[in-house]
């Protein structure tokens, strides 16, 4: 059965690119979802969400 993209036909789609594009891509989303998840959790511990910061000065 033949595919119905001409673009999926070519040898440069169906080789090492699409990986190694993959690969990048990844690296770079793993980098940007690690900021977010550090700022939240220094957001948590210094400006006082969810009532973490008022635990602290209790056990103090």
């Amino acid at each position: 059965m033949d595919t119905l993209d001409p673009a999926l036909q070519s040898t440069a789609v169906s080789g090492v690119t699409p990986l190694l594009t993959l690969v990048i891509l990844a690296g770079v989303g793993s980098f940007f979802l690690g900021a977010l998840v550090t700022g939240i959790r220094r957001g948590m511990k210094e400006d006082g969400w969810f009532k973490f910061n008022k635990e602290e000065k209790e056990k103090d």
